[in-house]
């Protein structure tokens, strides 16, 4: 596999501090073209800025469930998406990515 190019997210350009609604994640994830970045192999950045006071399990699975079912696993996810973020959303965003995979339907 060719070793691809990191693109970053930086979050903070995106209405933050509270970060909510499927609908908002699954619009920024066509914004991102991320399903397309899923379909090479890109690895991807998360930035998530210090003053976030929430990113919701709507607008997290809307942005990147459908990145989490494609790679099947938790491993997988994290070897192509790192997230930088404050350590009490890392946690909550880790059960996200593994609600994503108990509940892979709700992507199909």
């Amino acid at each position: 596999m060719n070793e691809k190019v990191s693109t970053v997210i930086d979050l903070a350009k995106y209405n933050g501090p509270v970060y909510t609604g499927r609908q908002r994640g699954e619009l920024l994830r066509e914004t991102l073209h991320l399903d397309a970045m899923d379909a090479e192999g890109a690895t991807v950045s998360v930035v998530v800025p210090t003053e976030t006071y929430t990113v919701s399990s709507s607008f997290f699975l809307g942005l990147f469930g459908p990145s989490v079912v494609r790679a099947g696993s938790k491993e997988a996810f994290y070897k192509r998406y790192d997230f930088q973020a404050p350590a009490f959303l890392q946690e909550v965003m880790d059960g996200y990515v593994a609600r994503a995979l108990q509940t892979r339907n709700l992507f199909a």
